[in-house]
């Protein structure tokens, strides 16, 4: 098991609650990636299923980290909420979302972009939005240098004809850690399989700190899709306190895989000299992970 074939991390990183918990306390936040990136390998990114972001800040993300790292994107919320897949509405918005990422595919720094369907989109309705989106996919989705991804938020998804479906046309099965869908690990495309751990909080899901327990019962499970796939890409939602970052970083202790730099390795000798703005306050990674 290598670093290239598991990648582990959280998805966003430009949280300012993170300041403390993960990142230094004095770090600027235009270097909240900088310094992610020193430790992590891949980061989800949150951000564009928001708002979709000018070129020159996706330039700016390749710039700022190192060549070996990989992003996964989210499908805007215009595309998959507000226009439902509607390929008559939301092809123009797709567009522009798929240019301003040509820096992320240009430098192959893209592993993927995540499909996120709305919770109300059942099976025997929306079946046909999907399908049309994915014919409609600028371009041959199967040639390209990155992968489709879909998360379903609904139960009516988890059907033998879906999975068939997902299989036959390329698509990766997001598998979930939540609490309304089953935690299936169905692989379907075997180039690459997908998890997301969200939570279990009572008011919000992804308030929710994963126990050293929790971590090691889903091991065995991820080493048997590990197992099937030439790549795996594993992120954790949890983002409130900086549970997400202290999850992956346990994770990768259990599968045996090791950050690119420990924390405060990463303060000392990264951070400090290519921004000048660290202060102290970053504890060592044996402390943070207790």
């Amino acid at each position: 098991m290598t670093k290239d074939k598991v990648l582990i991390g959280t998805s966003g990183w430009g949280y300012d609650e993170w300041v403390g918990p993960f990142y230094p306390r004095g770090l600027r936040k235009e270097d909240y990636l900088l310094y992610y990136s020193e430790i992590f390998y891949t980061n989800e990114i949150n951000t564009t299923f928001y708002n979709i972001p000018p070129r020159s800040i996706v330039e700016n993300w390749v710039n700022k980290t190192p060549d070996n790292f990989l992003f996964s994107a989210k499908i805007p919320q215009s595309v998959t909420h507000e226009h439902k897949l509607n390929v008559d509405l939301c092809l123009d918005d797709l567009d522009y979302f798929l240019r301003a990422m040509e820096p992320l595919i240009e430098s192959k720094k893209l592993l993927s972009f995540l499909i996120q369907l709305p919770p109300y989109f059942k099976r025997d309705e929306h079946f046909d939005n999907l399908k049309q989106f994915i014919n409609n996919w600028p371009g041959d989705h199967r040639k390209s240098d990155y992968f489709l991804v879909i998360e379903f938020r609904d139960k009516s998804w988890m059907n033998k004809e879906v999975f068939n479906y997902l299989e036959d046309n390329y698509l990766t099965y997001c598998a979930v850690i939540e609490p309304l869908l089953p935690p299936r690990m169905d692989v379907t495309n075997l180039a690459l399989a997908y998890i997301r751990f969200h939570g279990f909080g009572k008011n919000i899901w992804f308030d929710y700190f994963f126990t050293e327990e929790e971590i090691k019962k889903w091991v065995q499970p991820m080493r048997e899709v590990i197992q099937k796939s030439n790549k795996v890409g594993i992120y954790f939602n949890n983002h409130f306190s900086g549970y997400a970052a202290k999850n992956s970083l346990m994770l990768m202790k259990e599968l045996g895989l090791k950050p690119r730099n420990s924390p405060e390795h990463v303060s000392i000798l990264e951070i400090k000299k290519k921004s000048g703005a660290l202060s102290k306050g970053q504890v060592g990674l044996d402390k943070f992970l207790k």
